[in-house]
């Protein structure tokens, strides 16, 4: 019999009232780009180009700030020659269109009574902007956000418009996520959103802060909490560059800490068995804020055990998620 309170405590998407961890919040070792002074006192300064943007969702009474966890990140190989540090350098004369894709599933595994399955779709379009005196401030404005279920879709439509924000790190890494929707969205969208890009940024590929070259490769640890709280190994290769163009081939392994899976009614059960494994493919713009393409898949599943003599409750879980430019 299903566990009630497991409805919506899935893997995958993370729910805000999960991430209740602190993180560490790390200065960003990019350098912001200052606006030039020109003329005399009388003239006024140059406007900011118009790719960047003025204004910050940082420091919002309504914005919604969610960490991301940092990760450690250790270098097996650098690669061959030439070799660089990977450093933003972001394109502030154009703004950025991208179009994020994720799919979560969950599905009761055989043999168990009342089974559920379920799968969410979520479509970000979005255009990406860093701010014009921030280079660790990242915008992103949600365009015509949509889903294939026709509930979610329609509430998708107050999307439109909202805004959320990232602050970027070392290695080029999201440390948070900012969300300002806006005060037409109704709590399933707000959700649908918040949670594409959560689980999608927690699963992000951090960059060594050393020099690295093509066939460079090294592993990015972090630890998350999303009810179980899980270590999440990244092994990332660098298998092409191209200007300031890395396309990086990863894996990933999920596997929890200890046995406590904590619900969000209060409740806690015992973590029986819990496997998640995936790969994916990722190109990074240095001069961009977001991936221009790449796809992730994970999948797996997970046996949790409640009160003694209780039927442990058992799903298999899965998360796609996919970059594109926009249309």
């Amino acid at each position: 019999m299903s566990h009630p309170a497991l409805a919506r405590a899935t893997f995958g998407p993370l729910s805000s009232r999960l991430l209740s961890t602190p993180v560490v919040i790390s200065a960003v070792t990019v350098v912001a780009i200052g606006l030039a002074g020109c003329g005399s006192d009388d003239e006024p300064p140059p406007p900011p180009p118009s790719g960047c943007a003025t204004d910050s969702t940082a420091g919002s009474s309504s914005a919604a700030l969610l960490p991301v966890p940092p990760a450690k990140v250790t270098v097996e190989t650098n690669g061959t020659e030439p070799r660089s540090v990977p450093v933003a350098g972001f394109d502030r004369g154009t703004a950025q269109s991208a179009t994020l894709v994720t799919t979560s599933t969950f599905a009761s595994a055989t043999g168990q009574q009342d089974a559920e399955s379920g799968a969410t779709t979520v479509d970000l379009p979005m255009t990406v902007r860093v701010n014009c005196t921030d280079a660790t401030d990242i915008d992103l404005r949600i365009g015509d956000a949509g889903s294939p279920d026709t509930a979610l879709d329609q509430a998708l439509e107050a999307q439109n418009g909202s805004r959320a924000g990232m602050s970027i790190g070392p290695g080029v890494a999201p440390i948070s996520l900012r969300i300002l929707p806006t005060e037409k969205a109704d709590d399933s969208a707000r959700q649908a959103v918040e949670e594409a890009l959560v689980a999608t940024l927690q699963r992000s590929v951090t960059l060594p802060t050393e020099p690295i070259g093509v066939g460079a490769r090294w592993q990015a640890v972090r630890t998350v909490n999303a009810g179980a709280t899980v270590r999440q190994t990244i092994t990332a290769t660098l298998a092409a560059r191209e200007g300031e163009r890395l396309t990086i081939d990863y894996s990933i392994d999920e596997s929890p800490t200890d046995s406590a899976f904590r619900l969000p009614d209060g409740g806690v059960l015992t973590i029986d068995a819990y496997s998640m494994t995936g790969a994916g493919s990722v190109v990074i713009d240095l001069a961009r804020g977001v991936p221009i393409s790449g796809q992730l898949k994970i999948s797996g599943g997970r046996t949790l055990v409640g009160a003694e003599g209780a039927q442990p409750f058992s799903q298999l879980l899965g998360f796609d998620s996919a970059w594109s430019p926009a249309n």
